[in-house]
């Protein structure tokens, strides 16, 4: 019920003339989330909730009605022609709820750790002869986490029926956070959408996009979310021959919380886990620290600043891609990249 209300219909003349509809959640702060294929190439016709909210006690506690919505700003496009989209409508007055966003990376998740997690879906897919565009609510599960040919982000496969219209819309936890958003459906050839898997792409190339381009903050402070991970990278071997898309053969770590502060390298190659290490030691020493578990930790020995610790780190994962490792996931924060006052 929280979320109802931030979530809206687009409507859309495509190229050929024909009226579509698609799906958008607003983040806060007048941002909307949507997929880019529901609005690249098209006119927008229709912005606009449908469902009643009622208003904080601070905000008068009435009930605001639905409403139209007008873009000012964007929209904006993913990078890398991934499949999400922001832009920023007009308030006024009036507030409109928001829907929080959760702060994973693909770098912080495994294969296994939404897997079988509740879910709940919220878009406006067309129903048959109704009058006018209809919020549809639906439960379902997070059966795989997987890869996709056509992305560079992760993608979650829901237990939910895809639909055309809930493209766009946004898949909340059970604590009402945005784990992702709808985008496409994966099947077979020209086989109906409704018989493929409704595909869900991670939040986290959205929530960088609106940090990107409108400033937009989890939590108020710097762009972006909060994070003691100041970088963090996970590249594989595409000669390897790996059963798995989460096993990877080299990854990168610099935890930097502003008190405690290490780096961890992993590499299934020796010799250029030596040559890893090297790389980052000319840009800001470090000290090995052997940690019981068999683990081993890299202590700066001085206590350089986030950016020469971003540079040591990015040269480190230069190494690893002009070695033929491919990146499959990275991570950076930003508050350690603000100015000290």
């Amino acid at each position: 019920m929280r979320a109802a209300g931030a979530v809206a219909f687009v409507t859309i003349i495509d190229g050929k003339g024909d009226e579509g509809i698609g799906s958008a959640f607003h983040i806060g702060q007048g941002i909307f989330v949507t997929a880019r294929h529901v609005i690249e190439g098209a006119t927008i016709k229709e912005i606009a909730t449908t469902k009643s909210v009622r208003l904080r006690e601070e905000a008068g506690g009435k009930t605001a009605p639905p409403r139209r919505l007008a873009i000012v700003d964007g929209p904006y496009f993913g990078p890398n022609g991934l499949d999400v989209a922001v832009f920023r409508v007009e308030l006024g007055d009036t507030p409109l709820p928001a829907i929080a966003v959760s702060q994973h990376t693909d770098a912080s998740l495994g294969e296994n750790d939404l897997v079988l997690s509740d879910i709940l879906v919220i878009g406006y897919p067309p129903i048959p002869f109704t009058t006018i565009p209809s919020q549809v609510v639906t439960l379902g599960q997070i059966n795989a986490v997987v890869r996709v040919r056509h992305s560079p982000v992760l993608h979650f496969i829901a237990s939910a029926m895809a639909r055309g219209g809930f493209s766009g819309g946004a898949a909340l936890d059970q604590s009402g956070t945005a784990l992702a958003l709808v985008t496409e459906s994966l099947g077979q050839g020209d086989l109906p959408a409704e018989t493929g898997h409704m595909s869900l792409l991670s939040i986290e190339p959205a929530l960088d996009l609106a940090a990107e381009k409108f400033g937009f903050s989890t939590h108020g402070g710097y762009p972006g979310r909060y994070s003691d991970t100041l970088f963090a990278a996970k590249f594989s071997n595409p000669s390897s021959d790996s059963l798995s898309s989460f096993i990877y053969d080299a990854s990168l770590y610099v935890y930097d919380d502003d008190r405690d502060l290490f780096v961890e390298i992993n590499c299934a190659d020796e010799p250029l886990l030596v040559q890893a290490v090297a790389t980052f030691h000319a840009i800001t020493p470090v000290k090995r620290v052997d940690v019981v578990d068999g683990s081993v930790l890299y202590i700066p020995e001085e206590n350089p600043p986030a950016t020469t610790l971003l540079e040591a780190g990015e040269a480190v994962a230069a190494l690893f891609e002009m070695s033929g490792y491919k990146r499959m996931a990275s991570e950076r924060s930003q508050w350690q990249l603000q100015p000290k006052h």
